[in-house]
């Protein structure tokens, strides 16, 4: 298998559909924020359990900000690469390829925890242990 130019351009499209998928994910959890800091606002008073789900949505949009980062490093390592191979150097087109993914396989991890931590409070919603 060779390593060509179009090998870092097959990334592209993905990490493209990863990042719109990452961006409704983070508008989504802002609006609900959004909503709930409203109603607390109405209240006049601040209601333990919405501040505790401010909180927690909080943590998530932190992750999902680290996962768009990523994502967003890693497609500018793919077209750093790109600009290696073009210029013949492809070794180091290899290497900084190498670390796109890696970067890639990072903020999918984060993803993996974020969804985690989105099931959780859905769990603690409906008031269950596990979701099947």
């Amino acid at each position: 298998m060779g390593f060509t130019l179009t090998t870092p351009a097959l990334v592209f499209s993905t990490i493209s559909l990863l990042m719109l998928a990452y961006t409704n994910r983070f508008s989504a959890i802002a609006s609900l924020i959004r909503s709930l800091h409203d109603e607390i606002e109405e209240k006049g008073k601040d209601n333990i359990v919405i501040s505790s789900q401010i909180k927690s949505l909080k943590r998530r949009v932190k992750l999902i900000r680290n996962m768009q980062f990523l994502a967003i490093i890693a497609l500018f390592f793919c077209v750093f690469s790109m600009f290696l191979l073009f210029f013949e150097k492809s070794l180091a087109g290899e290497i900084v390829f190498a670390v796109a993914l890696v970067l890639l396989m990072i903020s999918l991890i984060i993803s993996a925890i974020e969804i985690n931590m989105s099931v959780h409070a859905l769990n603690i919603q409906l008031g269950e242990k596990d979701i099947s």
